[in-house]
């Protein structure tokens, strides 16, 4: 086959993997094995390039709610069950009512479903608040939990993978926003927008999942210290003054169980509302958005893979006898490599293993067509795809 005919099918297969790499993005799954690549490109980009900023210090106060528990009758059986002290909440927002023009806004990571004796109390010093959010959930059936208070209210749910979280869907429900969506828009002005399955910020195409990069580590809030948090029994025995103008004024303000309410992440262990504050920074900085320059750096780069996996050049033939290494090296190698550099220089990470397996299946399809396989040749393939990529016991 002439030359120029294998890079014309290795174009149109380039935009085949775009096809694949978009769709996978914008789902909400991830598999596991691939967080270990996820992380040590974002080390390589802390540690050697050191090209990460923090986000201001002084824009964010965490509020932990974890010491702060009431006991209520539970509405289904016998008992007792544990929520949120809304005693101190009401007391909390009652503060926030009066001064709310100080804070840029503020979310109260806290389910409000069942039903206390400072319900009223509640309700009455959240209502007139406007930039305050609530999270709520989707239930087994599928279908948004109707919260106990009348409160404005975002989604905040998001899929585990086997190794923890990794991903967040930014569009879930046809009729009510995830909670960093909602405060995206609130809080900078830009609106999303759908169409078709098509989701647009202020008119560019974005993604709708998104793998996140945690400008703001759990070990930064805890271990280091770099953010304030402070306890909300603590914070309000100080005088209304003095928590406004010390700790409210001009900030986004995070409410949530920091000790209790954690998930497993690429990071290790991270409290959910530090989650969501995480997505909400990515969005801020633009990562969801796809850009020109970011489809025509995976084309071209799609358009080489293609090339080189498809058309090996007889003196390359050598290469793919050395297996030492695993004989998925070279096309698992190539994409790592471009989703490395994809995340450096446009701070988007591709999910290289789908990709990779579907590659090997390819070349070993055109094989089948080029030699005869015995039975055994077939299981042996089949079981070296098992052990690379799915580790089954």
């Amino acid at each position: 086959m002439k030359n120029w005919k294998k890079w014309f099918i290795s174009f149109g297969h380039a935009i085949v993997l775009l096809v694949l790499t978009a769709f996978w993005l914008n789902s909400d799954f991830s598999y596991g094995d691939e967080q270990l690549l996820v992380k040590w490109a974002s080390i390589f980009k802390r540690v050697v390039f050191k090209i990460d900023e923090d986000p201001p210090k002084e824009d964010y106060l965490f509020i932990n709610l974890a010491y702060e528990k009431a006991l209520i009758q539970r509405e289904d059986g016998l008992g007792k069950e544990v929520i949120t002290d809304r005693a101190k909440l009401a007391q909390f927002f009652e503060i926030l009512k009066r001064n709310q023009k100080s804070v840029k806004f503020t979310v109260c990571d806290v389910f409000l479903k069942g039903k206390s004796e400072n319900d009223r109390l509640l309700q009455h010093n959240i209502s007139g608040i406007r930039n305050v959010v609530f999270p709520t959930h989707h239930n087994d059936e599928g279908e948004l939990e109707k919260l106990d208070l009348n409160v404005p209210c975002a989604i905040a749910d998001y899929r585990m993978a086997s190794g923890g979280f990794l991903k967040f869907k930014l569009f879930q429900d046809d009729t009510l926003s995830t909670v960093p969506v909602y405060l995206y828009e609130k809080t900078t002005g830009r609106k999303f927008t759908g169409l078709h399955g098509l989701y647009f910020d202020n008119g560019n195409l974005n993604l709708n999942s998104t793998i996140i990069d945690y400008q703001i580590r759990s070990h930064e809030l805890f271990e280091q210290a770099e953010y304030p948090v402070v306890n909300l029994s603590e914070l309000l025995m100080l005088p209304e003054e003095v928590i406004v103008n010390d700790f409210l004024k001009n900030r986004i303000v995070l409410l949530g169980d920091f000790n209790s309410d954690v998930h497993s992440t690429i990071y290790g262990s991270t409290p959910g509302t530090l989650i969501l504050l995480n997505v909400y920074l990515t969005l801020k900085s633009g990562w969801h958005i796809i850009t020109y320059w970011w489809v025509v750096f995976l084309v071209i780069g799609y358009t080489i893979f293609s090339r080189l996996m498809l058309f090996p050049e007889k003196d390359a033939e050598k290469v793919k006898k050395i297996n030492w290494l695993g004989p998925f090296l070279g096309c698992a190698t190539f994409l790592c490599v471009l989703s490395i550099v994809s995340y450096l220089i446009f701070n988007i990470h591709l999910q290289v293993l789908i990709l990779t397996i579907y590659i090997t299946i390819l070349r070993y399809t055109i094989r089948l067509n080029q030699v005869e396989w015995t039975k055994d040749q077939f299981k042996e393939w089949a079981l070296a795809i098992r052990e690379t990529y799915f580790n089954f016991k």
